[in-house]
């Protein structure tokens, strides 16, 4: 390691004066720990050139293939995909292009800030200087060396893909709509979409006020639950300003911003909203022309657009052509279901997206100067960017919770009283999708002068709640924040209000009051850093604290008569520690009854007591012992002994053949430490772990600052062979923790590489 330049002289060589012809860029990169980056700049267009700069050391493979799946290149260069997936994304996104949304973007109401555009346009210079210091044909990733869809990027590049969002809403639907009769492409007839929550995201949070705390002062506790793999991981980053910003956390990958962090005085975290951010509007179609829908007893004619790309093939590039039909609503979108919402001669559905624009890189740099969570608070009804919502506490002990984004006006009366046809009566029921009636200017969303944007509701019709005990989140709505103070009245399109929480939220509550009491077993009472780490790592899981004893009651009873080959595993069930840790033996013959549907209650939900209900496992309902008999017969086939640990059956993959123990389990069990692995093979159990804990991040602020520590599960890079791969891997596999260094005195203590960038 080289000595580390004082910092007297990095502070002169980042006030040389700045050429006028163009951006003039310079930043430092320190690196600690694990690659964790630390970016010092003189301004947000260096802030932006060193944090990508260090993006691309260490991902730029998956930088360069979002680029080119924003740009509608995916088909040109890698083929059509598995069941024309290329084809799909590439006419959604030139569809994109060509309608010029992102252009109406930066030059309308909401368009990004000086600042805002200074940070993407160095975060996107970064990314080139670090090609052209390495070269195509020697990146250090084997999955883009010296590919041909490795170009020059620039600033629109970056706002694309902040346009084109982390997951298009029913991004097949809108490219599979076509009218009765059209002539369709193999692979594309209205394919089923996700659900509006998307799959293998969630979180955990805690913001721990001065009533819960041994200080006094704000604890938080950052858990969010996204994929290990693809365009939603995290990275960790570090920005300092000297004398004007110190921003620590981490962010999704392919941007410059910190979306779950902390400054000196605040720090927030989000989780996944149950508030629907989209809605679909019911179409009455013209009996002339399936291509023209009546509004306000008028035939309204679609709009039209014809999309084309090239895709590769054996013959060489072909052009593949899609009509997209457009809406005063949205897109029109076809979905196999279920529910399906065909595109038949009398009824089509067009999509309506309340989404964010080019407002959220703006939100999280005024977040980054909160001083409160009141200010913080303030920031989100000011842009009403955040997808998600946010629970924050701040250096005073006051704690805060939020979903304020940008969320369809559609009140409950609307919802009954333009709700028409059975298919959208289901997905109001179901799912709390708004399908309207889209022949009635009367059913059109609300509007409010409040609001950031029509169509959506204003902050102050949105749940928010300040504390100075707690507040929480865990993916249920935002009803049970605090069971203290329940939030209600709101519409149903934000939330479910007096339902039956998850076992995962319920365990979430319980620990916060079990912590808070001093019986955890933890030292002491009430929360500091080590203890709310020590709450996130006891690996609880509440369905086995509540249906063990029972379920190992019947597995005797079925064991000494119908089935005595129940007999291991009734004393593997006994003798397991109810935890899911690497040693923690039995959790996975557990996991297999609950997947099976053996965790039946028989005390149903009370909302007067929703915390402890449901509970008490029904033994007498037959899918109790069916799922235990189930889960064994599949181990057995499999190979894999009862009484195995856990971390001999649940791993995560690295370079080498090495299998890293894993330690944590499902959600729906009741587990805080979420952990979703998949590919259960014989003989070795889950060896991959789809989604879970990922940025995990806790933080307590002191009379000295605030002191921090966190971790990456996946590592910071995804390059296989980087030394970035596996090693925060291996330390959440040990439970470890590593210091975010929040001051810039602390970072050039243990740097262990740097570098110094300068660029235009």
């Amino acid at each position: 390691m080289g000595r580390v330049m004082a910092a007297g002289l990095v502070a002169a060589l980042l006030a040389l004066p700045a050429a006028a012809a163009e951006p003039d860029y310079r930043a430092e990169v320190i690196r600690t720990a694990y690659g964790a980056p630390h970016v010092i700049a003189r301004d947000y267009g260096g802030l932006g050139y060193g944090a990508g700069y260090a993006s691309a050391e260490d991902n730029f493979c998956d930088f360069a293939e979002r680029q080119m799946t924003v740009n509608a290149q995916r088909s040109r260069y890698l083929g059509p995909g598995e069941k024309n997936a290329n084809v799909i994304s590439d006419l959604y996104h030139q569809h994109l292009i060509q309608t010029g949304g992102l252009d109406a973007l930066m030059a309308g109401r909401g368009k990004p800030s000086a600042q805002a555009r200074a940070l993407a346009r160095g975060f996107v210079a970064g990314v080139n200087r670090y090609v052209r210091d390495v070269g195509v044909a020697n990146l250090p990733d084997a999955r883009c060396r010296g590919a041909a869809w490795v170009r020059t990027y620039d600033e629109m590049d970056y706002w694309r893909s902040v346009v084109a969002t982390q997951q298009p809403t029913l991004m097949a639907g809108v490219v599979a709509a076509a009218p009765p009769g059209a002539p369709d492409l193999p692979g594309l007839q209205a394919p089923v979409e996700r659900s509006p929550v998307p799959e293998g995201q969630g979180s955990n949070a805690y913001a721990l006020g001065r009533e819960v705390t041994k200080s006094g002062r704000g604890v938080l506790l950052g858990n969010p639950h996204y994929p290990w793999d693809g365009i939603n991981r995290f990275t960790r980053m570090h920005m300092i300003l000297p004398g004007k910003l110190n921003i620590v956390g981490a962010g999704l990958q392919n941007t410059p911003t910190i979306g779950i962090g902390h400054n000196r005085w605040v720090a927030w975290t989000h989780t996944v909203s149950t508030a629907r951010r989209f809605g679909l509007f019911e179409l009455i179609l013209d009996p002339k022309d399936p291509t023209a829908y009546v509004f306000e007893g008028r035939s309204t004619p679609m709009t039209r657009t014809v999309v084309t790309v090239q895709v590769k093939t054996d013959a060489g590039l072909q052009p593949v052509s899609r009509t997209f039909y457009g809406t005063r609503f949205g897109q029109v979108v076809e979905n196999a279901g279920p529910p399906s919402t065909p595109w038949t001669a009398e009824r089509a559905y067009a999509v309506r997206d309340a989404g964010p624009g080019l407002r959220a890189t703006d939100q999280y740099l005024e977040m980054y100067q909160a001083r409160s969570v009141r200010q913080l608070a303030a920031t989100l009804a000011k842009f009403q960017a955040a997808g998600f919502n946010t629970t924050a506490v701040d250096a005073s002990g006051e704690a805060y919770y939020g979903d304020v984004g940008a969320l369809p006006h559609v009140t409950d009366a609307k919802a009954e009283a333009c709700t028409v046809s059975e298919m959208a009566r289901i997905l109001w029921r179901t799912q709390r999708l708004p399908v309207l009636d889209g022949s009635r200017a009367a059913c059109e969303w609300g509007s409010d002068p409040r609001a950031v944007t029509p169509g959506v509701f204003p902050p102050q019709s949105l749940p928010q709640l300040f504390r100075s005990d707690y507040t929480s989140n865990s993916n249920d709505s935002y009803w049970l924040t605090n069971p203290r103070a329940p939030l209600a009245g709101y519409p149903r399109i934000l939330g479910e209000e007096a339902t039956a929480r998850s076992l995962r939220t319920r365990l979430s509550l319980k620990q916060i009051d079990d912590r808070v009491a001093g019986r955890d077993g933890l030292d002491g009472a009430k929360f500091d850093l080590a203890s709310v780490q020590g709450v996130l790592f006891a690996n609880r899981n509440l369905g086995a604290e509540m249906a063990r004893d029972p379920l190992v009651g019947l597995c005797r009873t079925a064991a000494a008569g119908p089935h005595p080959d129940l007999a291991d595993a009734c004393r593997a069930l006994e003798a397991w520690d109810l935890r899911v840790n690497l040693d923690s033996r039995g959790a996975h013959l557990f996991r297999l009854f609950a997947e099976k549907g053996g965790l039946v209650f028989r005390v149903p939900f009370d909302p007067a007591d929703p915390v402890n209900t449901p509970n008490t496992l029904d033994v007498d309902n037959p899918r109790v012992l069916a799922a235990l008999v189930d889960s064994v017969k599949q181990l057995r086939g499999l190979g894999i002994p009862m009484d195995a640990a856990l971390g001999q059956v649940q791993t995560e993959p690295r370079a080498g053949g090495e299998r890293i123990p894993i330690h944590g389990g499902p959600g729906p069990e009741g587990i805080f430490n979420v952990i979703t692995p998949v590919d259960l093979k014989p003989g070795l159990g889950w060896t991959k772990i789809r989604h879970g804990s990922s940025w995990i991040m806790a933080v307590e602020f002191t009379d000295r600052g605030p002191v921090s520590q966190g971790l990456l599960s996946y590592s910071q890079s995804t390059n296989p062979d980087s030394p970035h791969a596996a090693d925060q891997t291996r330390l959440y596999s040990q439970k470890g923790w590593d210091d975010l260094r929040f001051t810039e005195a602390a970072v050039r203590r243990d740097a262990v590489s740097r570098v110094v960038l300068r660029g235009r």
